[in-house]
């Protein structure tokens, strides 16, 4: 069979059926400039484009059965690289608003408060500003999101005893400060 002379859509519907590694290579020869080139696009980061890409043609593989033959087999491939970049940028938005979070949690002592309490407030942020920043996530999402810890792991690409070891860990390092 001559890979080169089939339509993308013959391609891929062979590879459907067949999960021939010759046709998966020629359909990855054929469109990794075109994905890279729309990742970046949609990240603005060559790097996370790469990633991205490379995860695009990983879900290929797997949801091959999905591909219905006959339909464009670029406006497939465009959506799954579509759907990944976006769980990107999702996690980006995230990550910084948890950071944000993070930096408002932070109680700032007031003015007309005790030395003492105000001394206290310091060494709480201090220490809290130590814990790697998964841990503070963590505990933000626990103590000021009220998320349960199936909810955290989900967010956070940890299993649920992950999330609860991490925070119990992390509120036993604040405890011994």
């Amino acid at each position: 069979m001559e890979y080169g002379r089939l339509t993308d859509e013959e391609a891929m519907a062979a590879f459907r059926l067949s999960a021939d590694e010759k046709l998966f290579e020629e359909l990855v020869r054929r469109h990794t400039g075109r994905a890279l080139l729309a990742a970046q696009a949609m990240l603005g980061d060559a790097t996370a484009a790469e990633d991205a890409v490379q995860e695009c043609f990983l879900r290929l593989i797997r949801a091959r059965s999905s591909y219905e033959p006959g339909k464009p087999f670029a406006g497939w491939l465009v959506t799954i690289l579509r759907n990944i970049c976006r769980d990107e940028l999702l996690r980006r938005k995230r990550k910084a608003q948890a950071e944000a979070n993070l930096q408002a949690s932070a109680v700032a002592p007031e003015a007309d408060s005790p030395a003492e309490e105000q001394e206290e407030n310091q060494i709480v942020q201090a220490s809290f500003a130590e814990l790697p920043l998964l841990d503070r996530e963590i505990l933000v999402l626990r103590i000021h999101g009220g998320l349960e810890f199936h909810e955290i792991g989900a967010r956070c690409g940890l299993s649920a005893e992950a999330a609860k070891k991490r925070a119990y860990r992390a509120l036993e390092r604040l405890r011994r400060r």
